[in-house]
């Protein structure tokens, strides 16, 4: 098929920063941190390395990845594509916390 790509789906949570400027998990309006899902897209540029590494989503959000899961072609329309890869990371108390959650 032509046009056809490598299509990856990643949990992560997203981030605010504290007054120090060091990442933090973003809460919600329900006091809750909630894992969401995004995809590479045909136009997504970087690279994942991994778990712990930043993204920023086409709204220009910063998201921490906790987690790939592989994603067929064909179902790539039903997550949001992602706009790129960083080569920023989290420490690894936050990343823990993330985890904390996936589970």
């Amino acid at each position: 098929m032509k046009g056809k790509y490598e299509v990856h789906e990643y949990v992560g949570i997203p981030l605010t920063t504290d007054n120090s400027g060091h990442y933090q998990l973003k809460v919600d309006d329900q006091n809750k941190i909630q894992p969401h899902s995004w995809r590479t897209g045909k136009h997504t540029r970087g690279q994942f390395k991994q778990v712990g590494q930043i993204l920023i989503t086409e709204n220009n959000l910063k998201v921490v990845i906790i987690a790939e899961l592989p994603l067929a072609f064909k179902d790539r329309h039903s997550l949001t594509p992602l706009q790129r890869f960083t080569t920023e990371m989290v420490t690894n108390d936050v990343l823990e916390q993330g985890l904390e959650l996936l589970n």
